[in-house]
């Protein structure tokens, strides 16, 4: 178009390519959603094939013969399977050495608690003035009435 000339563009006549959207439509008229989630900003549909259904993989170990073995495998099987009981005792130490000399504990937990108990001392003691004084504190002091004689 020319900028010159002011002529109406007539659109009526254009033809979208809409193939791609019947065939999304189509795809999830098919499908059946797992569940739909409403949002404030639109809804999502989760359907069966996303990844969490994924079935879980297969993580098993096969139990090996130490009797068929070679003398090298079997040396191999031998050290991971004594070395693996060796740290799982070790950790087991570790933590109750830890627990037992108190090193798990945060390094300042004791002042954590004396705030603690600072402040719960100090709103013990304001809720014992509010109820003693009934009300009255320094900002209802000017609100007294004297009687002047």
């Amino acid at each position: 178009m020319d900028p010159g000339r002011n002529e109406i563009c007539d659109l009526t006549e254009i033809i979208l390519n809409e193939s791609v959207d019947t065939d999304i439509q189509h795809r999830k008229s098919l499908r059946r959603p797992k569940r739909v989630l409403h949002f404030s900003d639109g809804d999502l549909e989760e359907y069966s094939e996303d990844e969490t259904d994924a079935p879980p993989v297969n993580t098993t170990v096969t139990q090996v013969d130490p009797k068929t073995l070679n003398w090298l495998p079997w040396a191999w099987y031998q050290t991971t399977s004594i070395g693996s009981k060796v740290l799982d005792g070790c950790d087991y130490v570790g933590e109750w050495l830890a627990g037992f000399f108190g090193i798990t504990a945060p390094k300042y937990q004791f002042e954590i608690n004396e705030f603690y108990r600072l402040q719960a001392l100090e709103s013990e003691i304001l809720r014992k003035q509010d109820l003693e004084m009934g009300g009255w504190n320094e900002h209802n002091k000017n609100n007294l009435v004297n009687n002047v004689q």
